[in-house]
């Protein structure tokens, strides 16, 4: 798996070269003053993407993709990703992720959403799943709930852990809302979908926008390797069928 994994690597250099100087400093979480933003993909583990689907109130909103597909791996509607100056969002329609052991989830959305209260001084955020199951052969269907508790957490043997409406809070008081985060077993490999990130404050007047080009740059690059992982976990499943 390492080998393949750094084939895939390979692959993108040349794309990542290319994209090198435009993305620097456009990862979602940078260590500059904390701004809202949204994305709709993100990958980590062995195999790391930058986000797609950036939506920054420092960067510029709303952005809208006709999809994130991956083969193999990911099948999206059309993407939407907003930030403003106490709020964020992001939603994905005709969510499916396809994963080891014929397993996938879909939902018809996939969403999240986070504000800031300015009179409650308190940032607090959701996320939302419409008609959300998870199926595998020879296995009954798993409904997902609409408005999972922060946290939620899905346990797929052998195959995957799914967490639904994680949330978390980070240093300045930042909250971080991802709608799925799938954590697959046996890949040291992490998917999240649907992130919204806001700070506790509101951040009215508005920043000055940073490069357009170092968003697109990101997002091309994330979708590049998002799709050198479908192709190894398709090749590793198959394997593993043989």
């Amino acid at each position: 798996m390492n080998r393949m994994l750094s084939s895939a690597v390979r692959a993108a250099g040349c794309v990542g070269l290319v994209a090198g100087t435009a993305v620097a400093g456009a990862a979602p979480a940078a260590a500059a003053a904390p701004t809202n933003q949204s994305y709709a993909v993100y990958a980590t583990g062995r195999l790391s993407t930058q986000p797609v689907g950036v939506a920054s109130y420092a960067g510029g909103s709303p952005v809208v993709l006709p999809n994130a597909d991956a083969a193999g791996l990911l099948g999206t509607g059309l993407i939407t990703d907003s930030a403003g100056p106490a709020s964020a969002a992001s939603s994905i329609p005709g969510l499916a992720v396809t994963m080891p052991g014929q397993a996938v989830l879909r939902a018809t959305l996939a969403s999240s959403s986070c504000r800031f209260d300015a009179k409650a001084r308190k940032v607090s955020g959701a996320s939302r799943i419409d008609q959300g199951r998870i199926t595998q052969a020879g296995h009954a269907p798993i409904a997902l709930p609409a408005s999972a508790a922060p946290n939620t957490r899905i346990v797929i043997p052998r195959v995957a852990v799914i967490l639904l409406n994680r949330q978390f809070t980070g240093a300045r008081g930042v909250l971080t809302v991802q709608a799925v985060r799938i954590r697959l077993l046996g890949h040291h490999q992490k998917l999240i979908l649907a992130t919204s990130v806001c700070a506790a404050a509101n951040l009215t007047p508005s920043p000055a926008a940073s490069s357009a080009a170092s968003w697109l740059a990101a997002g091309a690059l994330g979708l590049l390797l998002l799709g050198g992982l479908g192709y190894l976990l398709t090749r590793r499943s198959r394997r593993g069928g043989a």
